[in-house]
């Protein structure tokens, strides 16, 4: 293919992910400010600058929309706590520092947040596109894990997805806690989740492996 040829394709291709971004941006905030009924479409399209048509060629539903949302933030998040992880003195902090994350994300963006557990992680939605993004998540634990298990640390009859699957139970606990309002702060939220993560990798060290 010439080079004037793919020119068109390239600025189609430009123009359609910066109208996604622009739509992700004016949902999320209208979504903080005034809540995900309240709401509508055409506020989100006139926001964004574009048709009302038009949003429903990149979205299905509102919800939809939510969900993208959120999965940007997780992977910017994954990344940021990829690179915090890496530069932990030990495997609990490096835990925190990726779980911690989220959680300073929760706190940074309360009505979104509370949005993304009732609409997101407490209906039934979405299931293989939150199922992919959980995955992405663990793979992100597993990658906290390698090194310890690289150096025999860790037990050798639990699989690392097994290994990374009970820790993340961990955080999905305390973190849906504290934002259901079972936990009263963040604070306890991580305390509560450190010390089971402590608890936890004690039971995973090579010293509770079975003879």
């Amino acid at each position: 293919m010439s080079a004037a040829a793919s020119q068109p394709k390239s600025l189609r291709e430009r123009n359609k992910r910066q109208k996604r971004k622009r739509i992700l941006s004016a949902a999320r905030r209208l979504f903080e400010r005034q809540g995900f009924e309240a709401t509508t479409a055409r506020e989100i399209c006139r926001r964004a600058g574009i048709g009302t048509g038009t949003l429903f060629l990149y979205v299905r539903d509102k919800r939809e929309l939510l969900f993208l949302v959120f999965r940007d933030e997780a992977r910017s998040l994954f990344r940021s706590g990829r690179e915090k992880a890496a530069a932990a003195p030990d495997l609990v902090d490096a835990l925190m520092a990726l779980f911690g994350e989220f959680i300073a994300f929760y706190a940074r963006n309360p009505r979104l947040s509370k949005l993304i557990v009732e609409e997101l992680f407490m209906r039934d939605h979405e299931a293989d596109a939150m199922g992919a993004l959980t995955s992405e998540y663990l793979d992100c634990v597993q990658d906290v894990l390698a090194g310890p298990l690289s150096r025999g640390e860790l037990r050798t009859d639990a699989t690392p997805l097994e290994q990374s699957a009970a820790l993340f139970a961990h955080y999905s606990f305390w973190v849906q806690a504290w934002l259901a309002g079972a936990v009263p702060s963040r604070e306890q939220a991580e305390a509560g989740l450190r010390r089971a993560l402590e608890l936890q990798l004690q039971g995973l060290t090579r010293d509770g492996e079975p003879s």
